[in-house]
């Protein structure tokens, strides 16, 4: 698994296609790279695909440093600043964001900051623009943190969407696993600090949301918070998926991905 040197951190990451145009997915909190492994799968010929892992994220293959800034907190902003050093120390030019849950918050924050390098942004199911945060997994990834359980995570993992059974499955869980509560905690708690609802009109940029229509831990009503306040956004709900259509849908999440990047090839 390669990594790369930044200013602040070494990040780890994954990589797929050798198309011209680069596509940058970001995962949710709990969550690694590899919740982007279906997808990697199903890359168009025309793209190129990398999945840096956050703050602290990743797995057996490769973890990205945590580190904090000097007040002790870690902020949304700091997390969009680690995503354009990424960017930057790879040379990817006018990328596509694509981020879910915690990740879509990410890059958010940095097309806020860096609208004119990018073509386009891609939310999924990503935390409320208001940073007000509601919702069954908030407290039940705790437990099975403290305790170290594979059980008790597999269980509270599965309303997130990952798969019943599997390698990938198996696989996500041990990543969740190996974050400790304080890892959890610091990125709950940025997600919570952070409020970019009055700036949204501001983001002149093409925007495909696409949502669950099941997903009990970001109602789809947030998506049409976004949808109302985004001058170019387009909502597509995914009917029998939950939190994470990427995974639970990969064919059709992959789908739509590649008529949005076709799309913005027109503009």
């Amino acid at each position: 698994m390669p990594s790369i040197q930044t200013q602040n951190l070494i990040i780890q990451y994954r990589q797929s296609g050798t198309g011209e145009i680069p596509i940058v997915f970001v995962h949710g909190n709990y969550a690694s790279s590899r919740w982007w492994l279906p997808q990697f799968e199903r890359i168009p010929t025309n793209v190129s695909a990398f999945a840096p892992e956050l703050r602290g994220c990743g797995s057996s293959l490769g973890r990205t440093q945590l580190l904090q800034k000097k007040n002790g907190h870690l902020s949304i902003e700091d997390l969009s600043t680690d995503l354009a050093e990424f960017i930057s120390a790879l040379n990817l030019e006018n990328p596509i964001l694509v981020g879910h849950s915690l990740g879509g918050v990410v890059v958010t924050e940095y097309a806020l900051r860096f609208t004119e390098s990018m073509r386009g942004l891609l939310l999924e199911d990503t935390g409320p623009p208001n940073g007000i945060l509601s919702g069954p997994l908030s407290q039940s990834l705790l437990l099975p943190l403290e305790f170290g359980s594979r059980t008790l995570m597999r269980n509270a993992l599965r309303m997130a969407g990952i798969p019943r059974r599997g390698d990938l499955a198996r696989a996500l869980v041990q990543d969740a696993v190996a974050a400790t509560p304080g890892q959890y905690l610091a990125f709950t708690s940025a997600v919570s600090r952070w409020n970019v609802e009055a700036e949204l009109p501001e983001l002149d940029l093409p925007v495909l949301l696409v949502w669950g229509a099941k997903d009990r831990i970001m109602h789809p009503r947030i998506g049409n918070q976004y949808l109302k306040a985004l001058p170019q956004a387009e909502m597509l709900v995914v009917p029998d998926a939950g939190h994470s259509p990427h995974l639970e849908h990969p064919n059709i999440f992959a789908s739509v991905l590649e008529q949005f990047v076709a799309s913005l090839q027109l503009i």
